[in-house]
C-alpha cells in the first residue's frame, strides 16, 4: 500500500505480518515476539546492527512490536536515505538468519522485559477479548519456561507458516515515487511468491453483542460504545468528533470528572466501533457509564449545532493536517488497517481523507440505528466494581 508525497523530507515503512501472538504453539508463549527480535538481527548479508547503525546515522527510527493478531517493523528516515535503508530492512525480514547465538541472547532481553512491564494483558487486549468471546490474551512476552520450551527450528517452522506474501502487507509513505518504489521491493523481496490458496485473508469474525462487563481496579477506565454498520463507517469519526466535543466539555472541562477523555472509530478484527474511552480518579467515577450513556442518547435528539459544526471543522481540519505532515503517523493510520480481517481491497486515499460534515439529519439517523442494546459495548475498570 503505497501513500506517496514526494514532496516530503521524510518516508515511513511497515512491514505488517497479520500474524502475532495468538498463533504460538501450545506451550511456547512468546515465539512471535522472539521471532521478531531475531529477525532484526539480520540476514546472511546484512547484519542487522549494520543497519541499525545506518538508520541512526540517518537521522532515522527503526524499531518492531508484536501484538495478539499482527507483528509490524517500522522504519521511519529521511527521504534522500530512505531507499537505501528500506532495501535493507526488506532483505532482513524477508530471508532472516535466524540465529541461534542471538535467539539465546534475545530470551534474557526478553526477560527483563517482562520484569519491567509485567505479563498481563492490557485494557485494549481486554476489550478485543471481550468483544470477540476470548479465553483470554495470551502473554505476548512468554514466561521463562515458555521461552525455554522454544528452538530455532520453531522459530523457522513458524516463519515458514506464516511470513509469507499472502499473509503480509507493506505500507509506504511519504517521500518517495511509485517507481522507485517498485523497484526496490522488486531487488529486496526474498520470499517466493505465494501459493494459490496460501494464507487467504482472515473472514471478518461478528463480535458477541451486547457486551457489559466490570472489573475491579485502583481506578477508573471506561470504555463505552457501539458496533457501527459497514455502511455507517464513512459517518463515523464525524459523530466522534462531536460526541468528544460534548462529553469533553461536560465531563472534564464543566465538571472535571476525567483525567482524559477520547472518542474514537476503533477497527477490531475488521470491525468498526464508535468508543467512549474516559479514566478517572473521582470519587464520583461510578456515574461515568450512566453519563456517557445520556452523552450518546442525546445525541439523535440534539443535531450539532453551528457553533459546534465549526468547532469540529477546526478539530478535524487540524488533526488532518497533522496527519499530513506526519509520515510516521500516516502509515501507522494504514498499517492498523491492513493488520485487521478484511473482506476486499483497501483504498488509502479513502482511508485518510479529510472526515467531511454530514447532512442535515444524518447524525440523527445514525444514531437511530447505532445505538441500540444488541449493539453496547460497555467495558468497566472502576474501584467501585466487584
Amino acid at each position: 500500500m503505497l501513500a506517496p508525497r514526494p514532496q516530503a523530507a521524510w518516508a515511513s515503512l511497515h512491514y505488517v505480518v497479520r500474524t502475532g501472538a495468538r498463533e504460538d504453539p501450545e506451550g511456547m508463549d512468546g515465539l512471535a515476539h522472539l521471532l521478531e527480535h531475531v529477525i532484526v538481527h539480520g540476514t546472511y548479508d546484512v547484519r542487522g546492527e549494520d543497519f541499525q547503525q545506518a538508520v541512526k546515522a540517518a537521522g532515522g527510527d527503526f524499531h518492531g512490536f508484536t501484538r495478539a493478531h499482527s507483528t509490524t517493523y517500522v522504519l521511519q528516515a529521511p527521504a534522500e536515505s530512505f531507499l537505501p535503508l528500506a532495501d535493507q530492512l526488506v532483505r532482513i525480514v524477508t530471508s532472516p538468519k535466524l540465529d541461534p547465538r542471538q535467539m539465546q541472547r534475545e530470551v534474557e532481553i526478553i526477560r527483563t522485559e517482562s520484569q519491567d512491564l509485567g505479563q498481563g494483558p492490557g485494557f485494549h487486549e481486554h476489550l478485543e477479548d471481550s468483544l470477540f468471546a476470548g479465553s483470554g490474551s495470551r502473554s505476548i512476552l512468554g514466561t521463562q519456561q515458555t521461552l525455554d520450551n522454544i528452538s530455532r527450528k520453531d522459530l523457522a517452522d513458524f516463519y515458514t507458516r506464516y511470513y509469507t506474501p499472502a499473509n503480509t502487507s507493506i505500507v509506504i509513505t511519504g517521500g518517495v515515487k511509485r517507481e522507485e518504489v517498485l523497484g526496490m521491493l522488486e531487488r529486496a523481496v526474498r520470499l517466493p511468491p505465494s501459493l494459490p490458496g496460501e494464507s487467504p485473508l482472515t473472514p471478518v469474525t461478528p463480535p458477541a453483542l451486547p457486551i457489559e462487563q466490570s472489573t475491579r481496579a485502583t481506578f477508573s477506565l471506561i470504555a463505552y460504545g457501539y458496533h457501527v454498520a459497514p455502511k455507517d463507517k464513512g459517518a463515523c469519526p464525524r459523530v466522534a468528533a462531536l460526541l468528544e466535543l460534548r462529553l469533553t466539555r461536560s465531563l472534564h472541562v464543566e465538571e472535571p470528572l476525567t483525567m482524559g477523555m477520547q472518542v474514537r472509530c476503533m477497527s477490531l478484527r475488521g470491525n468498526t466501533f464508535l468508543m467512549a474511552l474516559a479514566s478517572s480518579e473521582s470519587l464520583n467515577a461510578s456515574t461515568l457509564p450512566d453519563r456517557m450513556q445520556l452523552a450518546f442518547e442525546q445525541l439523535g435528539g440534539e443535531p450539532p449545532t453551528a457553533a459546534e459544526e465549526k468547532l469540529m471543522d477546526r478539530h478535524v481540519q487540524r488533526a488532518y493536517a497533522q496527519q499530513v505532515e506526519d509520515e510516521l503517523q500516516r502509515g501507522s493510520e494504514l498499517a492498523r488497517e491492513v493488520a485487521q480481517p478484511r473482506a476486499g481491497p483497501l483504498n488509502p486515499a479513502l482511508l485518510l481523507s479529510l472526515p467531511k460534515r454530514l447532512p442535515r439529519g444524518a447524525v440523527r439517523d445514525f444514531a437511530r440505528r447505532t445505538f441500540l442494546p444488541e449493539r453496547q459495548v460497555v467495558v468497566n475498570f472502576s474501584p467501585f466494581s466487584g
